[in-house]
């Protein structure tokens, strides 16, 4: 595994970043002239190194702040805004208890007032509320009262009726009917007797007549004491009896009735009661809330420590700084107390790495403030997912928070904030071949050294960790062999524009067609899919070339392709200059004039709409292409 050349960075960044690519070629085509004047000077001397063994160091540099392990957060608790008016210096030492920040009180003492005055009226008809209740329950109770006892009331006429108001009115209309009878044989016998006596001479006419007029009414009378009797038994006792029951039936309703309304007007006041205890609870909640908002202007120290103000999260964050005047929302942190016996360094490690990094590794820090000594630490966690904050910048970063425990004891005038650099240690393999990494390059998608000697020649080896200067061999030398430290330009393996196909390799006619109609124009970039079985070649991709992520102290000179400093860069820079002006200049006079400088521009066009170029994966060495460690 080995970094990519310097040309071939150039060209991922081209099509990373189209817009740039423009002027990237105007800058390689100035100094591809520049160089074509002085194409006179001698190539240096080729680079050898002889394959040892050692000891191999593999790390992850990066750098950070230092915070406090534990650390008080003073947040603002007023609900809504809040402007500040009074705040400590930063940087002070304070005690628990003593006075941090003074925010504006007078709004939230107005809402203590006024829900104070509201508190007041809730509790007032809570008052009344329970008074109606009370008036409800003792009407309620004189209503069933009266009820219960128009229906006992109901129920003793009726037992009254049937068991001996009936009889006795049966029987004086019975006594009315024999009393009648008897009335009537008495004044028949009377008239009968009255009318001898008239015909013996011993009556006159007119007392006979007056008995007989006697003996018609009580004949008449008794008639009707029949009647009443029968129209008692026919109807009269049935009706009386219904009416005894019609009431009874009615009273037990009414106090039916009056249970269900006396409920119902219960159930409502003390509904309304329970409204008005829950109105007046939500008031005391309330009341609670702005007193606490009204305490909570005044932000004490919860514990001692050194003032430290919170600064705004997120680059585009819209919270303002800290300071006297500044508005801060609810929960914002205003003021950090770090606890500075025990310190810890954040660092952002990217992708390719982050699955080497393991909690518990040694790390190395090292602080600005004192760059000629170091501290003793360990990773103690690592985060799941790519940090969010660095999105915004650069969505295609992705790095991960990494801390790393400080178990060394740090100065006292080491504070929070100071910049650091920490190195992860990732693994120390012992005994290994290894060579310096600019002498692995790749050909045919594969990695290769080419040993020393007249006529160098690839050597396939297997690759396994590398750091900023050396990478494993694990397989394909030996020790003592001699490798050239700045590889020989092959055309056949080189890959200029970082293409992920090899020269031959693509998809198959029976894979891909394009139809093209007689009025439209091939695309540039794009050819015809061919139909000639001979030509067609298997559709294996081959290893597309990645880039170098930050292993141990990458980013020196000496990376792959790049050659020592010195000699081998310029003989590099001219074997490359070689191959561009075979490529571009037609007319073979060693210059690039403006059509084949068109030509050039137009290739690198192309290049840019190629696949990008991806990242090195973690615990495995960056592979490049022939052509990249030849550029």
């Amino acid at each position: 595994m080995i970094r990519k050349s310097l040309f071939g960075k150039t060209l991922h960044a081209a099509k990373s970043h189209p817009f740039i690519t423009a002027g990237i070629a105007v800058v390689i085509i100035g100094a591809l002239a520049y160089l074509g004047t002085n194409s006179t000077s001698a190539t240096a001397e080729t680079a050898y190194y002889d394959v040892k063994r050692g000891n191999l160091l593999v790390s992850v540099v990066e750098g950070g702040s230092l915070e406090a392990v534990t650390e008080t957060t003073v947040r603002n608790m007023v609900e809504g805004t809040a402007r500040i008016i009074r705040i400590v210096p930063e940087g002070t030492y304070v005690k628990k208890g003593d006075l941090l920040v003074e925010l504006d009180s007078s709004s939230a003492q107005d809402q203590v007032n006024q829900q104070m005055i509201t508190v007041r009226r809730a509790e007032l008809e809570l008052t009344n509320a329970l008074k109606q209740l009370d008036i409800a329950a003792s009407q309620t109770n004189s209503d069933f009262t009266a009820a219960k006892i128009q229906l006992e009331l109901a129920k003793l006429d009726l037992d009254k009726f049937e068991k001996g108001e009936r009889a006795q009115l049966q029987r004086d209309l019975e006594m009315e009917v024999d009393n009648t009878r008897e009335q009537l044989t008495i004044d028949e016998e009377r008239y009968h007797y009255s009318t001898n006596l008239l015909a013996a001479g011993f009556e006159t006419k007119s007392k006979t007549d007056a008995d007989r007029l006697t003996w018609l009414r009580s004949k008449k009378s008794l008639e009707q004491a029949t009647n009443n009797l029968w129209m008692f038994l026919q109807f009269d006792l049935k009706k009386n009896r219904t009416q005894y029951q019609t009431k009874v039936e009615e009273a037990q309703e009414e106090l039916k009735r009056v249970v269900k309304q006396s409920e119902a007007k219960m159930v409502q006041n003390q509904a309304d009661v329970e409204t008005k205890r829950r109105t007046l609870g939500l008031n005391e909640s309330k009341l609670a809330r702005d007193e606490k908002n009204l305490e909570g202007t005044k932000i004490t120290a919860p514990t001692a420590g050194l003032v430290v103000y919170a600064s705004p999260r997120g680059r585009f964050s819209s919270e303002s700084m800290i300071e006297e005047g500044a508005t801060v929302r609810y929960r914002q942190e205003i003021i950090n107390l770090p606890d500075t016996s025990s310190m810890k360094l954040t660092v952002k490690v990217h992708e390719a790495h982050v699955g080497k990094v393991k909690p518990g590794q040694t790390t190395y820090v090292v602080l600005d403030p004192m760059p000629d000594k170091r501290f003793i630490g360990k990773v103690s966690k690592v985060a799941l997912l790519p940090s969010s904050q660095d999105r915004w910048s650069n969505p295609d970063l992705k790095v991960y928070d990494t801390e790393i425990l400080i178990t060394e004891k740090l100065p006292d005038s080491i504070k929070p904030g100071v910049s650091a650099n920490a190195e992860i240690v990732i693994t120390n393999l012992q005994n290994v071949l290894t060579v310096p990494i600019q002498a692995v390059t790749t050909l045919g998608g594969k990695p290769v050294v080419y040993l020393a000697g007249s006529d160098p020649k690839p050597v396939p080896v297997t690759v396994g960790l590398f750091n900023s200067r050396f990478i494993e061999i694990a397989d394909g030398l030996e020790e003592g062999d001699s490798v050239l430290l700045s590889p020989p330009f092959d055309p056949k393996g080189a890959d200029i524009d970082g293409s992920i196909l090899k020269e031959g390799e693509g998809p198959s006619t029976n894979d891909v067609t394009i139809t093209q109609s007689p009025t439209s124009q091939t695309p540039k970039g794009i050819e015809l899919a061919s139909t000639d079985p001979q030509k067609e070649s298997a559709a294996a991709p081959g290893n597309r070339p990645q880039t170098n992520g930050q292993m141990g102290r990458t980013g020196g000179g000496n990376g792959p392709g790049g050659g020592p400093p010195g000699s081998s860069n310029r003989e590099e820079f001219a074997k490359r200059r070689e191959q561009m002006m075979k490529q571009f200049d037609k007319n073979g006079d060693g210059n690039l004039d403006d059509s084949e400088r068109a030509a050039m521009r137009e290739s690198f066009a192309q290049n840019r709409n190629r696949p990008s170029q991806g990242e090195p994966r973690g615990g495995q060495a960056p592979q490049a292409s022939s052509a990249e460690a030849a550029q």
